[in-house]
């Protein structure tokens, strides 16, 4: 038997779609950075970390209409994208 036919070796990258926009995905909150120890979002932080690392390809978030999109795009920049190395 060969110790290795257990492995699993991939070099695909899953595509996630993070369902929600509010202050634990992105840290967006009434119109600007949540006031918590989760102002750059929790789950969007570790996606962006996660595609940086190549284990995410395309990351996507599903909100009520959309209306929030451009400034959570703005926010999103400015707390990750200027705050953490090549995300």
């Amino acid at each position: 038997s060969n110790s290795n036919s257990n492995k699993i070796t991939t070099t695909t990258t899953v595509n996630v779609l993070m369902i929600g926009t509010g202050e634990y995905t992105t840290g967006f909150v009434g119109g600007g950075r949540a006031d918590s120890d989760k102002g750059a979002g929790v789950v969007a932080l570790t996606m962006f970390d996660l595609r940086r690392r190549g284990k995410v390809g395309r990351v996507g978030m599903c909100g009520v209409n959309g209306k929030k999109f451009p400034g959570i795009r703005r926010h999103l920049q400015q707390n990750i994208g200027t705050v953490y190395k090549d995300m």
